[in-house]
């Protein structure tokens, strides 16, 4: 790609730094350098909101306040402080890269190529680590980022291709201020998420509206072009809530893929017209006990990826059996007041609160 005006790249980096030192939200991870906090404070942002983060980003860093506390600590407990983030691998992968970095130091790496390496941080967090926290001067291109950029030059098409990708990467890599990286990027961060948002950009609040090739058009929503979205998958899960002499059955996920390293009630998904009963009766079978299905709980609907899951928690009386699986990782017998002690997945820590506002009668 040509390269960009160096004027325009000159105003650019002025305006936007003017307006952010003015204009920035006061972020608990803005009042610090510390390569770790940023660092956990730019996987916890991943796909999630800002304003969601703020409480997890606070209890985390104050229970995990270094990188070896954090590899020291069992994963189960490290899971447990992310319950509710979702994309739970981002946690597992801090929790291995920690681990890692204790072995060669207990330091993270300055350098962009060196980040990579670790699990769980890819182009955009090792730029974010690099810029904010050593001042380097590497780019960053996320969702916002990409849609400030679209609309600044009018790039059209579809942007999530590897070559529109490249080419945003080097638009950043051109645009990144190198007397202050971080404060830039942080700056396009800010942007996109406060002003230059998708569908009511605040055009008459942008520090880079004379710049804007999609204002100066009078079609700032026209950039970038909407991706058709993939279809969601519908299904039904229904978990066994298996009820033993005042004791419930848990079982852990395997610690990879979806949800891994969490607990939750044996779950297994319909088939066909199944009834929920009977898919019940396969989610009890998974853990080798028999049950009799007693009543129906309730359900909690969820979105994972491209699938759209209706969760039924049903009421099982324990029959007989000696719990063990070859699909969960453990198994465990837990009262009611223990189960605050697992880290569950957001839907199963629904249906575990349902299930206590049924005591102490959770079989009728």
């Amino acid at each position: 790609m040509k390269s960009l005006d160096p004027e325009w790249v000159a105003a650019v980096r002025q305006q936007l730094g003017n307006w952010f030192r003015t204009a920035h939200r006061p972020l608990p991870w803005r009042t610090t350098r510390d390569p770790y906090h940023i660092w956990v404070s730019e996987i916890m942002l991943q796909q999630t909101q800002t304003a969601y983060v703020i409480p997890y980003y606070e209890r985390f860093i104050q229970r995990f306040p270094t990188i070896h506390a954090l590899a020291e600590a069992p994963l189960e407990e490290v899971l447990r402080y992310w319950e509710g983030l979702g994309y739970y691998a981002r946690a597992r992968h801090l929790h291995r890269a920690a681990q890692i970095l204790v072995q060669q130091g207990g330091q993270l790496p300055r350098e962009v190529g060196r980040l990579r390496e670790l699990p769980g941080i890819g182009a955009y967090t090792a730029g974010a680590i690099a810029s904010l926290a050593f001042n380097q001067p590497e780019p960053v291109v996320d969702g916002n980022i990409t849609r400030v950029l679209a609309r600044l030059l009018w790039l059209k098409g579809n942007l999530k291709d590897a070559g529109a990708q490249r080419t945003l990467w080097e638009i950043a890599r051109q645009l990144v201020d190198p007397e202050e990286p971080g404060l830039f990027n942080q700056a396009m961060m800010e942007l996109g998420s406060t002003v230059c948002t998708p569908s009511q950009p605040r055009c008459g609040e942008c520090p880079l509206q004379t710049l804007c090739a999609a204002y100066q058009r009078g079609e700032p929503t026209a950039v970038p072009e909407p991706v058709p979205a993939r279809r969601l998958v519908h299904a039904v899960d229904v978990s066994a809530l298996i009820w033993r002499e005042g004791q419930l059955l848990l079982a852990q996920r395997p610690p990879y893929g979806l949800w891994g390293g969490l607990w939750e009630f044996p779950r297994a998904t319909r088939d066909g017209r199944e009834t929920l009963e009977t898919v019940a009766h396969r989610a009890a079978q998974k853990v080798s006990v028999q049950v009799e299905p007693m009543r129906l709980l309730g359900h909690v609907k969820h979105t994972v990826t491209y699938h759209s899951i209706r969760l039924y928690g049903y009421v099982c009386l324990f029959q007989g059996g000696e719990a063990h699986s070859d699909e969960y990782t453990a198994l465990r017998w837990l009262t009611p007041e223990e189960l605050d002690t697992c880290p569950f997945s957001a839907p199963q820590r629904r249906l575990a609160q349902i299930f206590l506002n049924t005591l102490p009668n959770p079989l009728w």
